[in-house]
Parts: C-alpha cells; structure tokens; sequence
C-alpha cells in the first residue's frame, strides 16, 4: 500500500517511489481494436476515479458512467493497484487526463506521480462532508475556468456532486492553462468531530489535449 497520508499518516517517499516504479508492462492494442475504439466517441476524461467508501462518491459515478469514461472505484481509498496496472502503463505511451472525487491522500499521490509525466492539478476542490449531512466547498484550483463557485455547490444541497460531474465532462477549459506548482492536497485542514474531507480533481496536460486510443 501506497503510504501517502499526511497528518493521520507519515510518508514514505522511498517506499512510494519504489512502488511507482514498478510499473506495468506497455498495453499493446491490436488493429481491430483501435478501429473500433477510434469509430466511438471520445470520451471527456480517460479514467475517473471515486471513493466509492463515501455516498457522494458513488452518486458522481452514477453520473459520469454515461460520458464513456472509464470508472474505476476505490473500496479502500488506496491507489497503488490503479496506479501499477492502468495509469503507468497508460502514461508511458500518452498524458491522458484523468478526475475523481477522492480522499485527500488519493490525490497527493496521483499528483507527484503525475508530475513525472508532465501533468499536473488544473482543478481542485475541497469538500468537508459534516456529520449532520451539511457540506462546506473550498475551491482551490481552477474554479474560473470551470465556472464555478463555492456559493452555487451550496446551492445545490446534497446534489452537489452532479455539479462535479459536470466539471469533470469538460477538461477542455483548463488546456492550455498557465503551469502552476502543486496543489493543496498535502495540506491537512482541520475537521470538526464526525466530518469527512473529501477532494475533486482534474490531473491533464498543459496543452490542449485530444483522446487518442491506445
């Protein structure tokens, strides 16, 4: 396991970075196959990612399952086996873009992970999940590019999350962006008793970038 956690946990870089790369062998697409994928529409994202241990997390899925991205849940918050099996060998070949509504660590690891492939944090949002059902949204990240706003989450209750699901249908606005430093995700807020934290994200390139299937 991926030891990523800061604050109720203490890194390990070696240990991460060893795991990293160990990555799996490059995924060899045959020429039927291309074809087909190449005849579908592209989807928005490559991969996103839930934390499926959170209700709010199973709800974007639900939402996103029909843009034709590839969803991948994550029953323990964990990301080494997505990280050994799918996106290392993936970002081999391409930067494909990949968001999610995680844990905080989920996303301190994909970043520096990212970084060595040339991809970096164009959206990023906090969401502190209260015990009584209240939520407070903290955008950090590219929320004028996604048009968005803390105000308009409040506004949209417990149905917030569709609000994410549309971001995450658009990577297009943030190609092409000025290149920023890392994000927040290494930063531990404070949580009252009962809350939950919990992140939406979106790793790309800094160029605008079209699906290509591999």
């Amino acid at each position: 396991m991926l030891d990523c956690a800061r604050g109720d946990a203490v890194i390990n870089r070696r240990e991460f970075l060893e795991a990293a790369a160990i990555s799996a062998l490059p995924v060899i697409a045959s020429a039927s196959a291309a074809a087909q994928a190449q005849a579908a529409p592209a989807p928005a994202l490559h991969t996103i990612v839930i934390d499926s241990r959170h209700a709010e997390g199973r709800s974007l899925g639900a939402g996103v399952a029909a843009q034709g991205a590839m969803l991948r849940a994550l029953p323990d918050g964990d990301v080494t086996r997505l990280w050994l099996e799918e996106l290392a060998p993936a970002w081999r070949h391409h930067p494909i873009p990949i968001g999610g509504l995680t844990g905080r660590p989920a996303l301190f690891c994909l970043e520096q992970l990212a970084r060595t492939c040339g991809l970096r944090v164009v959206f990023h949002a906090e969401h502190i999940v209260h015990a009584a059902g209240r939520t407070e949204h903290r955008l950090l990240r590219g929320a004028q590019a996604a048009g968005l706003s803390a105000r308009s989450l409040i506004r949209a209750g417990p149905l917030w999350p569709a609000r994410i699901a549309e971001v995450l249908g658009r990577p297009d606005r943030f190609a092409g962006r000025e290149r920023q430093g890392l994000s927040e995700a290494a930063l531990s807020p404070a949580l009252p008793p009962g809350a939950s934290l919990l992140t939406s994200w979106i790793i790309a390139g800094a160029v605008p970038w079209r699906y290509r299937p591999m």
